[in-house]
């Protein structure tokens, strides 16, 4: 812990000392394009809802702003952007910081390595790598890396994340979940070790899933929310369940194992004990 505090203490002293550097030279500089900053930021339309909670009359004036698609959402958000942008632009100093921000965030990061049987597994970002490569590494402590998972190939503007992985006991297959453009909205995949095959079990919606493998890789448990049109409009990222799997089969068929009645707002955490029951 006291290696990291000296790192982000370092850290910080360079972005201070990069800011004090190029708020000095633009301050000496000046700059007659900036655009000027606007007189106050956007007022959103009103538009009152009223519910009745328990007895209480409740009135929520910007109840349409839950809705991203909404055209007044849109336009709003579309005037806070330039709103802060009339404040941010003109400030002095702001391409030299990024560009030793850039500098200082392309030295990359490393997971930690987990086991599984006789492999290493650990993700790892080099340089101005998107996303982390899911590596597994070597067949004993010193072998040779080699790349098993590279989301950064899977679009072309590198947006698709990788967003969990859980590897067998065994080290045979990586369970991982996947998804694009921030959504989190993770679809699970098997990907086994040895061969780097992508097996065809894939199952959508598991968002943070939780997933236990049985000790021999045949079987593993997971949690998964529910499709559209299972539970009201807009509750799909409740009322997670716990499902089934083996390898080979049809993950739609899965059986639902666990959930089943409980409040919607539960989240299961998959584990399993040493004897798989």
């Amino acid at each position: 812990m006291l290696g990291g505090s000296r790192l982000l203490t370092a850290f910080l002293i360079l972005l201070a000392d990069a800011a004090a550097l190029g708020y000095a030279e633009d301050s000496r500089a000046g700059d007659s394009t900036s655009p000027s900053v606007q007189a106050g930021p956007p007022k959103a339309k009103v538009a009152p809802v009223e519910d009745a909670v328990q007895g209480h009359r409740i009135i929520d004036r910007y109840r349409y702003l839950e809705n991203p698609n909404d055209p007044d959402t849109k336009l709003y958000v579309k005037q806070e952007l330039s709103y802060t942008r009339s404040i941010l632009d003109p400030l002095p100093g702001r391409d030299k910081i990024n560009a030793r921000l850039s500098q200082l965030l392309e030295i990359g990061a490393v997971g930690t390595p987990q086991m599984g049987g006789k492999y290493y597994f650990h993700t790892r970002r080099d340089g101005n790598q998107n996303q982390p490569i899911l590596k597994y590494v070597r067949d004993s402590l010193n072998g040779e890396d080699r790349a098993l998972l590279d989301v950064n190939k899977m679009s072309a503007d590198g947006t698709v994340a990788l967003d969990w992985w859980y590897p067998s006991e065994d080290g045979k297959y990586v369970a991982h979940g996947t998804s694009a453009s921030g959504s989190e909205e993770s679809t699970l995949h098997i990907v086994q070790s040895a061969t780097d095959k992508v097996l065809p079990d894939t199952s959508e919606r598991t968002r943070f899933a939780s997933l236990a493998w049985m000790k021999d890789s045949s079987v593993f448990y997971y949690a998964r929310n529910p499709k559209k049109g299972e539970v009201s409009d807009g509750e799909e990222v409740y009322h997670v369940k716990v499902f089934y799997h083996q390898i080979g089969s049809d993950p739609g068929k899965d059986p639902l194992i666990f959930g089943e009645g409980r409040s919607p707002q539960d989240e299961p955490s998959v584990t399993l004990p040493g004897d798989d029951r």
